[in-house]
């Protein structure tokens, strides 16, 4: 069995993990979804991060539940040191509601 399924899926869920932290520094990003729709941003993102990367990689369960909230985290731990950002336990718990209803919703597809 080859670790990856899908390089394209696999490069998606890569860039895409760059640009949240990329375009997260810009000044544009501070506000730009405001409360409570954050929440649901958060949960839609980490979500889709994490089928695109249970698609694109043969991973067991475990460690493609962790990815995306390792990333969430590592996301919110960058926010720290954002002028008008800020870190937020919500916001990490939005993720991992995303990453479960996905991780419910894929699972059931299999």
């Amino acid at each position: 069995m080859q670790p990856v399924r899908s390089w394209v899926l696999l490069t998606l869920a890569i860039v895409g993990t760059a640009s949240l932290f990329v375009l997260g520094a810009q000044p544009f990003a501070v506000g730009l979804v405001p409360p409570p729709w954050d929440k649901l941003a958060h949960a839609l993102l980490f979500g889709a991060l994490f089928v695109v990367f249970d698609r694109a990689l043969h991973l067991p369960l475990a460690v493609a539940l962790a990815l995306p909230l390792l990333i969430s985290a590592a996301d919110e731990m960058h926010q720290l040191f954002l002028p008008g950002r800020s870190a937020s336990w919500t916001d990490w718990l939005a993720g991992l509601c995303g990453v479960a209803v996905a991780a419910i919703l894929r699972r059931r597809q299999s």
